[in-house]
């Protein structure tokens, strides 16, 4: 007959190893805000930020080319939840990776992008026009696989009172050194269809899960609460019927009896350690 030392230690270890592949599929984690100015003067640092404005509005009252030189008005593109990126165009260093990264969660994520949501990649530099938008476009549009109607992607470029209005009100700073040179944050930013500020996500890394989740909340148009992407990924599964993410009962019962059985197991184990000590003495 086996021990009760085996017996608790094979029960252990096969508990151990279901917990682990519950949790496997969550190890990967963002990188934090990546920034140029890591090497600048404090007081730059401090104004290069993100000021996170959740249930705020953007300014929606704006003016923008896009990639093929019409004249855009922000409000126009808001008749559903908006993914937007700030970069600017010609930057050879994190921007290429924020647009390459939101190509590749747009090719699965579970809102279908151009039916649940739309897409707005905006410069913030004023010294870029429509032909910088349109060789960006044409470069990271060949990354989506899925079908999605590119007419629902917009690179958008515009002046500086119109690229600051809607800055400012989504509370990102930037600073401009020089020409083509920029210090900035790095994320996107997910809106509700009326403007209302819902979700930030921080680069350089985009998951499809967390902005899966950030488009669910925006469709409802309420900003969730900040709970870390990890706990969100174990609670939670998509739901397209419905467009929302909805509990995993099942997994958060079966946590819930592993628990208790692990604590049973602690309780035979200490017991029966007392009672040797008993013994010995």
């Amino acid at each position: 007959m086996l021990s009760l030392r085996v017996v608790l230690y094979l029960t252990v270890s096969m508990i151990f190893t279901f917990v682990s592949g519950l949790y496997a599929e969550d190890s990967h984690d963002h990188t934090k805000m990546i920034m140029a100015a890591q090497k600048e003067k404090p007081e730059i640092l401090e104004t290069v930020r993100l000021d996170e404005q959740l249930g705020e509005m953007i300014n929606l009252d704006t003016w923008f080319s896009d990639e093929n030189n019409r004249r855009i008005k922000l409000e126009s593109l808001f008749e559903k939840p908006v993914v937007l990126l700030p970069v600017f165009f010609e930057c050879i260093d994190i921007c290429d990776f924020l647009q390459a990264d939101l190509a590749n969660a747009l090719n699965i994520v579970d809102p279908l992008p151009g039916k649940d949501f739309n897409v707005i990649t905006l410069s913030f530099s004023d010294d870029e026009n429509y032909t910088h938008a349109k060789t960006s476009k044409n470069n990271y549009s060949n990354l989506i696989k899925r079908d999605f109607p590119l007419e629902n992607w917009h690179y958008l470029t515009g002046d500086r009172e119109n690229i600051r209005k809607v800055t400012d009100s989504i509370g990102y700073y930037f600073i401009k050194k020089e020409k083509d040179f920029y210090i900035h944050p790095s994320a996107l930013i997910v809106l509700a269809k009326d403007g209302k500020i819902i979700r930030y996500l921080y680069g350089p890394d985009f998951l499809p899960f967390d902005l899966g989740m950030a488009l669910s909340e925006a469709e409802r148009g309420e900003p969730g609460i900040s709970i870390k992407r990890g706990v969100l990924a174990f609670c939670f599964d998509y739901d397209p019927a419905n467009k929302t993410y909805v509990f995993k009962l099942f997994r958060i019962t079966g946590t819930a009896i592993l628990i208790t059985l692990i604590g049973f197991i602690v309780f035979l184990i200490y017991p029966s350690k007392r009672n040797k000590n008993k013994t010995v003495s």
